[in-house]
């Protein structure tokens, strides 16, 4: 008879019911920060590259350290806190799709690079310091704590972060008719949960919040609109009750005129000089865009009034429109 002795992993699984796994568990608070994160991606290259640029969250998974390998890239290293709690973290980007993504922020093509410049870090590193802008924001408002993200160096060598499991955050990136690759972010697990613990007891209040009906911005205006459905043919959108609105009609707002606009080389813009004329992409008939925080809500021709510029409105959205934008 041959004896054979046991592992201490084994022995340790026999003695858990088999189930060794119970350190892989993803934390669902995570999976809803990298969801976060991906709306944010999508939201700030969209607007950077003026592409309609598309994120996808592939997938979070829980890594062993030595399970970690990379090519050739760029990492970009940050720390995540909430209140006093803080989790190290790194993005990771393949070299040719960083050289890409840092040429369009830097307004070019979108041409791939055999070498990256300390001009191309600092392009990433501005374009994912939007993200995380934009991420803080959009945190704020779904979980009602105030997220800091810190980045505290970008580089293309991988450095050793303490930790022995990491959260593999993947989302692939589609650049039209450019390319399409991944990016990941890696984050330290044990000090993730710990980070993101912290929100856990908002989710019984969160399911009580559900049952109960939530106020909703200029809700009276919307309950009008829907009674004006049985209202005369002739009852006019002026004639509607205001309800809520007299709350808020001495509040200010930033009216813009937007003439036209134009995207630009750096090269061009390092040209520009006295007389240098900057030629914009709106036709001379087309009329010019009245925003209201930086919505379009009219249209109108530029005229001249007491020695000052001014705009005849020839289009304008109705009320209810223009109390949609105003509610965001």
């Amino acid at each position: 008879m041959v004896s054979e002795e046991l592992s201490q992993d084994e022995i340790d699984s026999l003695f858990s019911g088999g189930d060794s796994k119970e350190e892989d568990s993803v934390n669902p608070l995570v999976k809803e920060f990298s969801n976060l994160l991906n709306t944010s991606i999508e939201e700030v290259l969209k607007t950077a590259f003026s592409l309609e640029v598309v994120s996808k969250f592939i997938d979070l998974n829980v890594k062993k350290k030595e399970e970690l390998t990379f090519e050739e890239g760029v990492f970009l290293f940050l720390n995540i806190g909430i209140e006093s709690e803080k989790a190290p973290c790194f993005i990771y980007i393949k070299k040719e799709f960083a050289s890409i993504l840092s040429d369009l922020m830097l307004m070019g093509p979108g041409e791939p690079k055999d070498k990256l410049e300390p001009d191309d870090l600092d392009a990433i590193k501005e374009l994912f310091s939007q993200v995380f802008g934009n991420l803080q924001t959009a945190f704020k408002e779904n979980k009602q704590q105030e997220l800091s993200m810190e980045i505290s160096d970008i580089t293309q060598e991988n450095r050793d972060i303490e930790g022995e499991s990491f959260y593999d955050m993947e989302f692939d990136i589609a650049v039209p008719n450019i390319k399409s690759d991944s990016v990941s972010l890696y984050m330290e697990k044990e000090k993730a949960d710990a980070l993101f613990k912290q929100t856990e007891e908002e989710e019984e209040q969160e399911t009580e919040a559900e049952a109960e009906p939530e106020s909703v911005p200029f809700e009276n205006v919307e309950t009008d609109r829907e009674t004006t459905t049985q209202a005369p043919s002739d009852y006019t959108q002026s004639q509607a009750p205001t309800g809520n609105l007299d709350l808020i009609m001495d509040v200010d707002l930033d009216v813009k005129i937007r003439i036209g606009e134009k995207n630009m080389l750096i090269k061009d813009i390092l040209k520009l000089k006295e007389g240098s004329i900057i030629e914009l992409e709106k036709n001379i008939e087309e009329p010019m865009e009245i925003l209201i925080n930086d919505k379009v809500v009219a249209k109108g021709v530029v005229v001249v009034v007491g020695g000052r510029f001014g705009v005849k409105i020839t289009n304008i959205d109705t009320k209810e429109e223009r109390i949609k934008s105003l509610g965001g």
